[in-house]
């Protein structure tokens, strides 16, 4: 490339000192005519340097590329993630945890034990937090223990730890998170369910090279960052629109002792006329004669808590029906009527 231009100025110089003649004791001026045909012999020695050469070729990949309207044409970016604009009117309440279910560890030692899966917790927990989210935390030993034994009572082995744990510490949205390394890739996936429903709300996984000097913290810290970015952003739209409702509460009510089939009747009539009135949604999961699963969404400016959710059913059977609550966490209500 040097040797290119260091003959363009050679020529170019051959040529002025050609069309100026004899040098004069004093700089010459050259009038406009003659400073343009000085301009056009060195544009033409330039378009004659042959174009084949090695130097050539590397002086024209050094050019940036050229668009066909003739405007040079940016170099390509990296696509950013647009992050949702959608505005909460009750910020969520979530909870993190690893996809495990109540076969595997209810200590979730995996957590304390494993760094890489506190690392992946903690950048879901940070990045949630800076969304406008209520983070709750997982490893107090005292929430875990409680998780469990309702587990125990409501569900048996088979239920998911991380839908038991959401209703126990008051969660709205339960995230889980998973990864593993196949082949020579980091594989995260994320999943976000209702903490009332268990029903799945949106799903992400990345996958991300292993190859290079990242360590395994880092490469985690990066495919857990994008993955939630983008589960966030297919869910938010959808939790807005719930939270809109008001805040979600699961009910399960069950008869107990001797009801006619006409008294088991009026006391369902009860519930799905009377009380679903209270409320400003109800959703009837399942009702038979004797058993009720239902999820209720409550105002919180009229019902600030499963206690006052409670006290609707209460009032609403009170002298028809003795209510006795059998259980109640911040989300679960289990209640018997009587």
């Amino acid at each position: 490339m040097n040797k290119v231009l260091f003959s363009v100025m050679a020529f170019s110089a051959f040529a002025l000192m050609s069309c100026a003649g004899s040098a004069p004791e004093k700089p010459a001026t050259m009038d406009a005519a003659t400073a343009d045909a000085v301009r056009n012999s060195a544009d033409a020695s330039y378009s004659e340097v042959p174009n084949d050469t090695p130097a050539a070729k590397e002086l024209d990949a050094e050019k940036p590329p050229v668009a066909a309207g003739g405007t040079v044409e940016a170099a390509p970016e990296e696509p950013t993630i647009q992050l949702s604009n959608v505005a909460f009117k009750v910020a969520p309440t979530v909870l993190v945890a690893p996809a495990l279910t109540g076969k595997m560890n209810p200590n979730i030692d995996v957590v304390r034990k494993n760094p890489l899966a506190k690392t992946a917790m903690e950048v879901i927990n940070a990045y949630l937090t800076g969304r406008d989210y209520n983070v709750v935390g997982l490893e107090s030993q005292a929430q875990l223990d409680e998780v469990v034994s309702l587990q125990s009572a409501i569900a048996g082995n088979d239920e998911d730890l991380a839908y038991a744990a959401g209703l126990t510490v008051g969660a709205d949205i339960n995230i889980t998170y998973s990864g593993s390394i196949q082949e020579n890739d980091i594989v995260i996936d994320l999943n976000a369910s209702e903490a009332s429903t268990a029903q799945l709300l949106g799903s992400e996984s990345v996958r991300m090279s292993t190859a290079g000097s990242e360590s395994q913290r880092a490469l985690v810290q990066k495919a857990m960052e994008k993955a939630i970015v983008g589960l966030e952003n297919k869910i938010r739209a959808k939790l807005a629109a719930q939270m809109e409702m008001g805040v979600q509460y699961k009910v399960i009510a069950h008869l107990v002792g001797q009801f006619t089939d006409d008294q088991a009747e009026e006391i369902s009539n009860i519930v799905s006329m009377q009380i679903r009135k209270k409320f400003s949604k109800m959703v009837v999961n399942s009702m038979s004669r004797n058993t009720y699963d239902l999820m209720v969404f409550a105002d919180p400016e009229k019902h600030e808590d499963a206690q006052m959710v409670y006290g609707e059913f209460y009032e609403s059977l009170s002298g028809f029906a003795k209510v006795r609550k059998q259980n109640i966490t911040k989300k679960l209500i289990i209640l018997e009527i009587q």
